[in-house]
């Protein structure tokens, strides 16, 4: 399965991302720090509609070395 997004992080690393974004997607996030995995369910007042403002969100609130999002 091809990836549905490659973003091109700050640290010169990508993020995969798969699947389509809906209203009322979760995340299914895999990070380098596999302690920091988990399901992101969103937050208040912010409402995603496409890879690049999922990924640019979560690698500044989050974390910096996301390697695989999949919307679930």
């Amino acid at each position: 399965m091809s990836a549905t997004y490659v973003y091109n992080r700050k640290d010169g690393g990508i993020t995969l991302c798969y699947g389509k974004i809906y209203e009322d997607s979760n995340f299914d996030v895999v990070c380098e720090n596999e302690y920091l995995d988990g399901i992101w369910a969103g937050d208040v007042g912010f409402t995603p509609k496409t890879w690049l403002q999922v990924c640019e969100y979560l690698e500044k609130y989050y974390d910096s070395q996301i390697e695989q999002l999949e919307s679930c």
